[in-house]
């Protein structure tokens, strides 16, 4: 007896139908959300607007908004048929409104004059005596609401008369035929349809490419998007900070100041973007060098908008139009940052012990612990730990292990490439700080920066 091999290609949220359930909640939750902006807004866009009113702006809403027997009551209130206030539920709905109506108007009330009520301080009775007429009131409101209803009701065949040719003119079909012509016998049955209006080919035509063109230009939205939200970020913790750090920008020569922001882009985008397009083709995903950078340098802004997913997520979704998908892309940026702290911690012990004699006390444990790190990074960084522990991760999702095999040559090289953009790093940041007006550091303390 041969047991059923797992489904290991299939994503697991994909098999557990996770994706496709919040993906339907989302767009009921958005479609009711937007359906009743539109009923909310069609009286006062009735009252600016010529034409038939708000009334298809209310339909369009109304159809969008999701509950029971939603097209029974439609065709009804078209009808003109009125309600019998009568019967036992409406007598239902006027105890509840009795109920419901003093409670919002007494909270509205009690707000707005609570100083009054608090001088004042009335009786047990008075509150009884109030609480009485206002059930007295809210009945009656309610009673007048459902009578003004079955008048409005009444008079909604006109108004139908006249809404429904200039709907239908449009393209719009107001309570489109339920029942849907019979599918050929080799079809399977189709679902009586339950809704309200029915859009003609050319409008659907135009919210699917507008849908098209929203997908192709979210990648640049989204990179507009971080980069505006960054911008924001450091703007207002400059501003926050100026009277103490204004002094010194001042000083700074602006000369300096451009040298050093162009040696520090060609550090993130030479020694950082370049060494992670390199782990990718290791992953077997070659993509080229300006896109691979684009999308680099775009999930790397995201790490200063608050929240620490953004600039995975970012990465994932950015490259994912290039063939790599989320799981190669994820243990890439792991593999990259491994490498990268890694390249710090060496770089530091290369640097620092120069200086040790002149760091304080409590400076040094913090040299010591960062050198017990290194072999211990170091070993799980061994491609078949690394690989080992990556594919039992993603076994575990069910998705498809790496059958690919890092070269510990190529880790070798990465590192030492990081390393170089480290000191590259540290001579644009002494650029800075060796101006006279600012901190003055003079070359042989080119070391101490490299290694802080």
């Amino acid at each position: 007896m041969t047991l059923p091999t797992p489904d290991i290609k299939t994503p697991l949220w994909r098999r557990w139908g996770i994706a496709q359930f919040f993906a339907d909640y989302s767009w009921f939750l958005l479609k009711n959300l937007i359906g009743w902006v539109l009923i909310l807004a069609s009286p006062w866009v009735g009252m600016l607007l010529p034409g038939p009113g708000g009334v298809p702006l209310f339909l369009i809403g109304f159809a969008l908004v999701s509950f029971p027997g939603k097209r029974r009551l439609t065709a009804r209130v078209l009808r003109g048929r009125k309600f019998h206030l009568l019967h036992p539920r409406y007598q239902w709905i006027r105890l509840g409104g009795a109920i419901v109506l003093p409670i919002i108007f007494g909270l509205l009330i009690a707000w707005r004059y609570h100083g009054w009520f608090n001088a004042h301080q009335p009786t047990r009775r008075e509150w009884i005596a109030v609480a009485l007429v206002a059930l007295g009131l809210g009945w009656l409101a309610t009673y007048a609401g459902l009578r003004v209803g079955n008048g409005i009701v009444g008079l909604m065949p006109k108004v139908r008369r006249m809404v429904r040719p200039w709907m239908r003119r449009r393209g719009i079909n107001l309570l489109p035929p339920r029942r849907i012509r019979r599918a050929p016998s080799s079809l399977p049955p189709q679902r009586e349809s339950d809704e309200i209006l029915a859009f003609h080919h050319r409008h659907m035509d135009r919210v699917r490419s507008a849908g098209s063109f929203l997908k192709r230009s979210a990648k640049q939205l989204i990179g507009v998007a971080i980069t505006a939200a960054v911008v924001i970020w450091f703007v207002r913790r400059i501003a926050g900070q100026w009277d103490a750090i204004s002094q010194k920008v001042q000083a700074t020569s602006f000369t300096r100041i451009l040298l050093a922001a162009v040696m520090f882009a060609l550090f993130l985008l030479v020694f950082r973007a370049v060494a992670w397009r390199r782990i990718l083709e290791a992953f077997g995903r070659r993509v080229p060098l300006w896109p691979a950078t684009r999308v680099w340098s775009t999930s790397e802004l995201a790490r200063y908008v608050p929240g620490a997913i953004w600039q995975v997520v970012g990465r994932v979704y950015l490259i994912r139009p290039y063939g790599v998908n989320a799981a190669t892309c994820s243990t890439s940026q792991v593999l990259e940052l491994a490498i990268f702290v890694l390249a710090n911690i060496f770089t530091a012990l290369i640097c620092l012990p120069w200086f040790a004699p002149k760091m304080g006390p409590d400076a040094r444990p913090y040299l010591y612990a960062t050198a017990c790190l290194a072999p211990l990074l170091l070993l799980l960084l061994h491609p078949r730990i690394f690989l080992g522990t990556v594919n039992r991760i993603l076994t575990a999702a069910g998705k498809m292990p790496f059958t690919i095999r890092l070269q510990k040559r190529l880790l070798s090289k990465l590192m030492l490439w990081n390393m170089l953009g480290l000191a590259w790093q540290g001579l644009a940041l002494w650029v800075l700080m060796s101006q006279p007006d600012t901190l003055g550091l003079s070359l042989d303390q080119l070391p101490l920066i490299i290694g802080a």
